[in-house]
């Protein structure tokens, strides 16, 4: 199985670098940035991915479709592909409701915005110029874009619920979905996208991000786990809804999250449920949980170590050279 490397936001670029360098040495296929919280930005991330390493893919996953305007995205990762050439691919999805109010935007139409924005970097890409689409939500007039990619750069959609799901079967080249979701939920994810495809079913790479801390026992990488968890179920309802977990449970913890902070949910979330949830564990451990989800039909996971566990998780589980 092919296995990517994914960094949440962080950390600091000379340490990323460094990080990137160490997977491709380790066999890593791929190198993935995520914008999910008001951190560090996937474009600068990925350029120095892209400028540092010769081999791994370069991708995002993923930015979103509301603070970014189509054009701008399609001529930057066109000008990304100048850096890696056939390395680069864009990962977009709708983003969440929590870090867009931060930036003044309502989480609306969001598989709306999504099927328009995707048209919109194609048609920059590869329409005849001057190029003009009139959407509801992403419009262009006239574009005579600059850089444009010698081929279209593979668009992956990052999503998780069930009509960004069938989006990503009708439109996508690959999906890369989230992190936090048990096997069960990547086999009906794959049979979504099949559906959504039609005759032949989706031929697109199917990803799923996976957050991992690998540690002498469960018990220790549970214990560095399970904040991040914590803090994903309380703060992204939309994603946790997706989780399998009771809604009346999401509910409790996020009671408990508002009366004593997200310390006050840890008792609610024992090493066995983190486990379901995320790779946590010695090396071998986690690479028979890895098999779990080849087993439902993954094709790439993309690991997205805790800081402290950055090098072991790029030393135990690569691939190899």
């Amino acid at each position: 199985m092919r296995v990517g490397l994914g960094f949440l936001g962080g950390p600091a670029l000379p340490a990323l670098v460094a990080a990137g360098q160490a997977a491709e040495r380790a066999g890593f296929d791929s190198l993935w940035h995520a914008e999910t919280r008001i951190t560090r930005d996937s474009v600068t991330a990925l350029t120095a991915l892209a400028l540092s390493t010769g081999r791994t893919r370069i991708g995002s996953a993923a930015i979103n479709v509301y603070t970014r305007g189509a054009a701008l995205t399609a001529i930057t990762w066109a000008a990304l592909a100048e850096a890696a050439p056939g390395r680069v691919v864009l990962g977009v999805g709708p983003g969440s409701p929590g870090p867009l109010a931060q930036q003044g935007h309502d989480f609306d139409f969001p598989i709306s915005r999504l099927r328009e924005f995707v048209a919109a970097v194609r048609a920059t890409w590869t329409a005849p110029p001057p190029v003009s689409r009139s959407g509801r939500f992403v419009r262009l007039a006239g574009l005579v874009p600059e850089v444009r990619p010698p081929a279209p750069i593979p668009l992956y959609l990052c999503v998780t619920g069930p009509r960004a799901l069938d989006c990503a079967g009708e439109i996508a080249d690959g999906v890369i979905l989230n992190a936090f979701m048990p096997a069960s939920y990547t086999e009906r994810a794959r049979a979504r996208l099949d559906r959504a495809a039609g005759a032949g079913g989706f031929r697109g790479e199917v990803g799923q991000a996976m957050v991992v801390a690998v540690a002498d026992s469960v018990a220790e990488a549970a214990a560095r786990v399970r904040p991040v968890l914590a803090g994903y179920l309380v703060h992204f309802p939309n994603l946790a809804a997706e989780t399998g977990l009771e809604p009346e449970f999401l509910a409790r913890l996020r009671d408990r999250a508002r009366r004593g902070g997200l310390e006050a949910t840890f008792e609610l979330l024992p090493d066995e449920l983190v486990s379901r949830h995320a790779l946590v564990g010695p090396e071998r451990a986690c690479r028979e949980r890895l098999e779990e989800y080849r087993a439902a039909g993954l094709d790439l996971p993309v690991l997205f170590p805790d800081p402290a566990g950055l090098d072991r998780v790029i030393r135990g589980l690569g691939p190899g050279p």
